[in-house]
Order: structure tokens, then sequence, then C-alpha cells
């Protein structure tokens, strides 16, 4: 059942806690003057800005920049949950030693980071001194603002190369001699551009597809053997994670 929960403090420019659980519903085009700091707790969240899509599953911290328009919604049926962080773009100045932040990772895959910020929303009362160390930290995941030139298009083409290789293991180096880009290049540029690395996207790719076939009844082990999973387990922990569900709730929908 889905739920939510909303403060704000007075600390920080009254920097505001939302959390929802169980979220179905799509978010339509909009914007935020502040960045979304997304504490992704259960399945995985899509976002859409005008030009890229990015994949954050639970134990990720999704970034929506400042002024960035945007749209949000769960990978899965089963819908996703999250705490987000509104922080005011003057605030992560000041802990970035007065540095304007231009932009932040799309992505942040940071246990310890994720650990601190949900910390955060379990107290009953703040000091903003409790909060300077995770807004330092999540400073250090400052870049530059996106600049695809084509990459974002360019990238979709692993689509297609997946196809082709759907019942075996990818490996990276060989996919990035693909888009001529040494390993290293191509899992920086592949990262900037879609929010998660090669190997992740590859595996989304992959579980998405399996999902018809659940539906139509194929046995659990001939689909992880179809699409190149180790085993049995591999296919239904990936699923699980990514989706918030195991294959065979999945099916129950």
């Amino acid at each position: 059942m889905h739920s939510f929960d909303f403060s704000r403090l007075a600390i920080l420019d009254n920097i505001e806690l939302f959390s929802s659980e169980n979220e179905h519903d799509y978010f339509p085009f909009h914007f935020h003057d502040y960045y979304c700091v997304s504490l992704i707790t259960y399945g995985t969240e899509l976002l859409h800005n005008t030009r890229q899509e990015f994949v954050a599953p639970a134990g990720t911290i999704s970034i929506t920049q400042a002024n960035e328009v945007h749209r949000n919604y769960a990978l899965s049926e089963a819908g996703y949950s999250y705490k987000t962080i509104y922080v005011n773009p003057d605030v992560l100045a000041y802990f970035n030693q007065g540095k304007k932040v231009l932009a932040l990772d799309r992505v942040i895959d940071d246990q310890q980071l994720f650990a601190s910020f949900q910390s955060l929303f379990n107290r009953d009362h703040h000091e903003a001194i409790t909060w300077e160390n995770p807004l330092v930290q999540l400073t250090r995941f400052s870049t530059s603002p996106f600049d695809g030139n084509g990459l974002e298009r360019y990238f979709n083409k692993i689509d297609e190369i997946i196809e082709t290789c759907a019942d075996k293991p990818i490996d990276t180096a060989w996919l990035g001699s693909r888009f001529r880009m040494s390993k290293y290049h191509f899992i920086r540029s592949f990262k900037q551009a879609k929010g998660i690395t090669p190997q992740a996207y590859i595996m989304l790719y992959k579980l998405a597809k399996t999902k018809k076939l659940l539906l139509e009844g194929w046995p659990v082990g001939d689909i992880a053997h179809t699409f190149g999973f180790h085993d049995h387990s591999h296919y239904t922990n990936s699923f699980s994670k990514y989706f918030g569900v195991s294959p065979s709730v999945y099916r129950q929908l």
C-alpha cells in the first residue's frame, strides 16, 4: 500500500525530506530549483530528463540536478520506495568550500554515503552539524554538466549488440572495442550518458526481456539459461534486486 511522509527542517535553508513507500504513480515532466538526492530503498527508479534515461536500483542514490526538467517512475509494476532530500544549491556550495556545484553524478553507488543519509531520516531532532559530513561527502561527486555530443544516441547501439549475445556473458573490454574506446574510457563515458555501468545496463536489458517469458509460463531455469545467467539463483537474485520482487511473485502480479 502506497504511503508517504514529508517534513521541512529549520536548518540549512529549510532542507526538506520526503519519503515514499511502494510508489507506482507516474510523475509527468517537472523540475525543482533544488538538488533532489534520492535514496532508492526498494525496487528500481527510472529517471528521464529531456535527453537521457537513468536507472537507479535499490541501494544507490539517484540525483536530479537543480532546475532540470525530468520525470520519475518505477521500473517494475511492483513499484519502488525512496527517501529524498531537497538540497538548496547554495547549501551544497557552502559544503564545497564555497565553490558552486554545477552538477552531481547521476547515480551514486556508495554504501557509506547511502547509510549516512538514511540515518538522518531516523532522527527525531536535527542539528546542522549532523548533516555536515554527509553533505561534504556528497560534493565529492561533483561533475561537469553533461554535454553528450551525441553519446547517448551513439550508445543506443548497445541494445542491438546485446540481442546478438543474449545467451552469453558480454566482456566489457570487448564491448568497448565495438564503440572504438578503451575499456575504462568506455565505462566512464557510458555511465555518464546512461547513469549506470555497461554491465548493469546489460543485466537490466536481459531481465526486462525475461518478464514476458515469465508471464508465458517458461520455467525459471530455462529462462536463466536462455539469457546467459550462471544458474537459477543468479537469475532470481538479480531479478529481485532490480524489480523488487522475485520471478515467482512477478508472475502473480
